[in-house]
């Protein structure tokens, strides 16, 4: 089976993350204050690239990938020197893969990873070789996405980032047909998360783990995942993993045989998706959709 790239974990970050009070709100998944934050910041301060950041991270976080666009574009014509630099190329990286502009990301993603490699930030690198694993993935390369998810783990200060390499690992062991490995590494990924409280990435963790277990028949276990994980996306606010949660429970109907039900989630996971932004993964969808 081919790993379908909507369920893969797009990292973030560097060590001026947490640099203020809007960031602060980030790393408690509280994006809706981030955003006031940040907004606040710049009508003091227009230039603030900090703020500016800030107000990059809590679009994204909640799905609106070309508002996230705007502001790191905004953040470049500045000219940002330093870990700064990295930190918003690491994010135009991810940005722009959501919004399906692979080419453009990969120009970011390697220069973000060069730049990484001169600072002393282990989360810059630990981010910059994660963002290039998935762009390493896209273009069929497993052995090489493998190797540079396992390096960036161990250097990942930040648990919620780590545990997102840790779970793609395991999207690529399922890809592969691997079921139980993949379940091991998602488990992991899930126990991280809620030992720590991120309750952002271990709605992400859960919806995976729920669709692993409905392509292994275990139907009854991958709507209890779906569930749970759905209804911490929808604390978090992010529509893209909205979107996510409708297709997987879409798949989920299919598989049942409930034709009636599966379209419905399918048509509101396309609609969710072109309302982020993820065009591509909403043509996806309605092409599925198109086969009922």
């Amino acid at each position: 089976m081919k790993l379908n790239w909507t369920v893969l974990l797009l990292v973030l970050g560097g060590t001026l993350a947490r640099a203020d009070d809007c960031h602060d709100a980030l790393a408690s998944f509280d994006y809706a204050s981030a955003g006031q934050r940040a907004q606040a910041q710049l009508a003091a301060a227009p230039a603030d690239a900090m703020a500016l950041m800030c107000a990059a991270r809590a679009a994204y976080e909640t799905g609106h990938f070309g508002k996230a666009l705007q502001s790191l574009r905004a953040v470049e014509q500045k000219r940002p020197q330093g870990e700064l630099r990295t930190y918003a190329y690491n994010w135009l990286t991810v940005t722009l893969r959501r919004l399906g502009r692979e080419s453009e990301a990969m120009q970011y993603g390697q220069a973000a990873l060069a730049w990484a490699r001169r600072e002393t930030s282990r989360q810059n690198l630990a981010t910059a070789l994660h963002n290039m694993a998935g762009l390493a993935y896209a273009q069929g390369n497993v052995a090489m996405a493998r190797a540079l998810y396992l390096a960036s783990i161990p250097l990942n200060p930040d648990l919620s980032e780590r545990s997102a390499s840790i779970n793609n690992l395991g999207l690529i062991l399922q890809a592969q047909g691997d079921h139980a490995a993949a379940e091991k590494w998602l488990l992991e990924a899930i126990a991280l998360n809620r030992s720590e409280g991120h309750f952002h990435h271990l709605g992400k963790h859960l919806m995976n783990l729920g669709n692993l277990y409905r392509e292994a028949g275990r139907f009854d276990d991958a709507e209890a995942m779906l569930d749970e994980g759905a209804a911490l996306i929808e604390r978090a606010g992010d529509q893209y993993w909205l979107a996510v949660a409708a297709r997987y429970r879409g798949w989920l109907a299919r598989d049942q045989r409930d034709w009636a039900l599966a379209g419905r989630w399918l048509a509101l996971a396309a609609r969710t998706y072109d309302h982020a932004g993820a065009v591509a993964d909403g043509n996806a969808t309605r092409e599925e959709l198109s086969r009922f």
